[in-house]
């Protein structure tokens, strides 16, 4: 750990944040509780900065926890820092795993807003355009509202799916030569069970505990797309 962190303080010199020294003990206090302290904060801005990995800085994360201070009665003097997950990346803020989050989410809900545009021009069948007018406008809504709350957030919108992905949709749902019926029946293979589908979803609203106005956002986002999966188990179509 110490090896790590002399490493540490020679790049925050480097990136011009000035030497950095351990701050002197407060009175009263005890100096492995400042060591701890001076720790995390240095941890975290390697962390939020990119020069350790996720797996680096929960390694790293643990080994301060474990070597924090205790009081006489063999509790801890601090509060164990949370964690905030978004499938198998770390974040230490619930901001920063939200504008990673909303990022992700907003780059497939636009993509689906252009690809379902695409089905819908080329399919025969009545039933199954009438429904396509519903998601793809729902998609296409959904990424403006989460490019609209990360920009409100101070965040950018970088994600992007990748190129060869998106290619082998476009040229899938917009051949019409590719059935209906094979359309909806590729949906529903990737997407078995509603509930599976958005466990994502829930997953990041479940660790949302300040930032209302996003969970209020995700929360009515799930339900348009447990709407949409519903939709595709339902919707019969001719081959």
């Amino acid at each position: 750990m110490e090896c790590t962190l002399r490493l540490l303080r020679g790049l925050l010199d480097l990136v011009g944040l000035g030497p950095v020294r351990r701050p002197a003990a407060p009175r009263g206090t005890t100096m492995p509780e400042v060591s701890s302290q001076f720790e995390l904060r240095q941890l975290l801005k390697a962390y939020r900065r990119g020069w350790i990995s996720d797996e680096l800085f929960e390694e790293q994360l643990r080994e301060i926890q474990g070597t924090s201070s205790v009081d006489g009665n063999g509790r801890s003097d601090e509060a164990p820092t949370k964690v905030y997950r978004v499938g198998e990346r770390t974040f230490p803020t619930e901001r920063e795993m939200l504008l990673h989050f909303l990022d992700e989410f907003r780059a497939g809900e636009t993509f689906g807003g252009e690809v379902f545009a695409l089905w819908y021009a080329v399919s025969p069948d009545p039933r199954v355009r009438g429904g396509l007018q519903v998601v793809r406008e729902r998609e296409a809504m959904h990424g403006k509202l989460l490019a609209a709350r990360i920009a409100a957030l101070g965040g950018k919108c970088r994600a992007a799916l990748p190129e060869k992905f998106q290619s082998a949709a476009r040229a899938k749902l917009g051949s019409p030569t590719v059935s209906d019926a094979d359309k909806l029946a590729d949906f529903v293979r990737r997407l078995p069970d509603v509930e599976a589908a958005v466990a994502p979803i829930r997953a990041v609203i479940g660790q949302i505990e300040d930032d209302c106005e996003s969970r209020a956002l995700l929360e009515n986002i799930l339900e348009d797309e447990m709407a949409t999966v519903r939709w595709f188990h339902a919707t019969p179509a001719a081959g």
